[in-house]
């Protein structure tokens, strides 16, 4: 292990550690709910199988959590292409949660670059495109890698994760 390796460890589990702890706490929730809500603000439509690999939940912790989030008009079943499938969509206040989530997760990650001048979150943004394009080697879907993202940001151009899915697999 090298030095930086372990510093990248330590900024990755703290900034996790903040951004669940001000989400969670702008939407007085706990566990996958931020995530899930996020993930299916950018992807309506997704399955409950999808949404469990995303969010590394079992099918039935995923089925749980749909559960709760439909409980509190947050999301909603849907049939979709066929009669067998069931998709996710966000309500009006899933959507509006989604943004405050968003708002949270941003504030935190802002106040992190904040230490940067605008020429060292250059060269740290460069830094983190490869990085991400070099963990995408298998045939996982992106939604693990942007749960917890404004996709806003970077979709529809140069999210660097949509880019390899699209070289490797498209």
């Amino acid at each position: 292990m090298t030095k930086t390796s372990n510093m990248l460890g330590a900024l990755a589990m703290v900034l996790a550690d903040d951004m669940r702890e001000a989400v969670d706490e702008a939407l007085r929730t706990t566990g996958e709910t931020a995530a899930a809500l996020i993930m299916l603000g950018a992807h309506p439509g997704v399955q409950i199988g999808e949404l469990a690999r995303a969010l590394r939940l079992t099918h039935s912790g995923a089925v749980r959590l749909v559960d709760r989030l439909q409980k509190e008009e947050l999301v909603r079943r849907e049939v979709g292409q066929d009669s067998r499938t069931v998709v996710l969509r966000l309500t009006r206040e899933g959507a509006k949660r989604r943004l405050v989530a968003l708002r949270q997760r941003d504030r935190v990650l802002e106040r992190a670059l904040a230490h940067l001048s605008d020429a060292e979150a250059d060269v740290l943004g460069r830094c983190l495109d490869k990085m991400l394009r070099g963990l995408l080697t298998k045939k996982e879907h992106g939604y693990r890698y942007c749960r917890m993202c404004d996709e806003d940001t970077c979709v529809p151009q140069h999210c660097p994760v949509e880019e390899r899915w699209e070289e490797l697999f498209g």
